[in-house]
């Protein structure tokens, strides 16, 4: 097994002058949800050029990438995901650049070793990240239902394996009431605001008991038209980030017993698609910290500086075993500012993109060559179902 890692390690070496190519060109065209066409273009040939067999567009979206590499022989079929969305208005700040080079580049490393001990390497590029809930459009099209195991590294400050991540549901709140004068007849209005109101005043009171275990936040979208008139219409905005789906079937549940009370008519609407929270696969994230140990990265816990967001690879990781880790590109730096997306097109992350692709690589390998651990990885995916379900 030493001898294929350090192959794959060679491999990364030999290419990482054309994934930071890849990296860098996606940097300077930053793209946002379902328009990534430069930076489709630019990840899929390359990898058509490194012996993939490469499709475009599928899963559902014009600019997801699918790339192949099958030896006909009997083995694992090893998922490596990259993205290459850009943040609305702030360019590269979250290091998606790097995370479609870096899974460029352990595909390759991987492709170059698995003749030899059989299965199949597929690389994905995922599309609308940011939002756009790309992945889960992908999942729910069937696009991941081959894979025996799914990995993806994010850019970040520090490197970590272990990910938590909030799951987020954004919901459309109406209610509607009925309309009337408010000054000359206001007993025979019911007003559509009043539980919109209630609702934002409930919501505060909950959060001293929700403290860590999540967060509603809102905005009211529509209050009405003119002061003088009781609204039949009002609207609000939410959005539900949590550790499980509780909190938002009891964000629910008091919408219902708010338009009760206020005798108003709701209805709730799903803004966008749901992002599930993330569920790494401890045997594969342990193999992983042991790779990134190996190759000299100081692996640090997962703590809260790190912040907390929301990641459609959660949806992934409920369906696939699988993970989503950080791997340093500078730290101290937070994702989603000018400083980090700067340091996504320096030196540092060009080295990201070598330990990064190396890591995922090396990973690979000892799932490829050692069946007790794809055993163990499907043991505690198995474990994980059986507990939340």
């Amino acid at each position: 097994m030493s001898d294929f890692k350090e192959r794959v390690q060679k491999r990364v070496e030999e290419i990482l002058p054309e994934l930071i190519g890849l990296s860098n060109t996606v940097w300077e065209h930053p793209e946002y949800n379902f328009e990534e066409f430069h930076a489709c273009k630019s990840m899929s040939e390359l990898l058509k050029k490194f012996g993939f067999e490469v499709t475009t567009g599928v899963g559902g979206i014009e600019t997801s990438v699918k790339a192949v590499y099958d030896t006909g022989k009997e083995g694992p079929n090893i998922g490596i995901f990259g993205e290459f969305d850009a943040v609305p208005g702030m360019g590269h700040s979250c290091g998606h650049n790097l995370m479609c080079a870096m899974a460029v580049g352990a595909g390759e490393a991987v492709h170059s070793v698995i003749d030899d001990v059989g299965g199949k390497v597929t690389v994905f590029g995922t599309p609308a990240e940011e939002g756009g809930g790309g992945k889960i459009i992908m999942l729910n099209n069937g696009a991941f239902k081959e894979l025996d195991i799914a990995m993806i590294l994010h850019s970040a400050s520090d490197t970590v394996v272990n990910d938590i991540s909030y799951s987020r549901t954004d919901l459309i709140v109406d209610y509607y009431g009925k309309t009337s004068h408010a000054a000359t007849w206001p007993e025979e209005g019911i007003s559509a605001l009043n539980p919109i109101l209630d609702l934002f005043q409930i919501v505060n009171s909950m959060r001293l008991e929700l403290a860590d275990k999540g967060k509603i936040l809102g905005i009211i979208s529509k209050g009405g038209e003119e002061p003088i008139y009781i609204p039949d219409h009002c609207q609000a905005r939410f959005t539900i980030r949590s550790f499980s789906m509780e909190l938002l079937e009891r964000f629910k549940k008091i919408c219902e017993h708010v338009a009760e009370i206020t005798n108003t008519r709701l209805e709730i609407s799903d803004d966008g698609l749901a992002y599930e929270d993330i569920r790494n696969n401890q045997s594969l994230e342990e193999a992983l910290r042991k790779n990134f140990t190996d190759l000299g990265e100081i692996v640090k816990p997962r703590e809260r500086a790190l912040g907390i967001g929301c990641t459609d690879m959660g949806n992934v990781t409920h369906e696939i075993p699988g993970l989503q880790s950080y791997v340093l590109v500078v730290p101290e730096t937070r994702g989603h500012t000018k400083e980090f997306e700067d340091a996504c097109y320096s030196e540092a992350g060009h080295k990201t993109i070598a330990v990064g692709s190396k890591a995922m690589a090396m990973t690979a390998v000892d799932v490829l060559t050692n069946p007790e651990l794809l055993e163990a990885i499907r043991r505690d995916f198995k474990e994980m179902k059986e507990k939340y379900e």
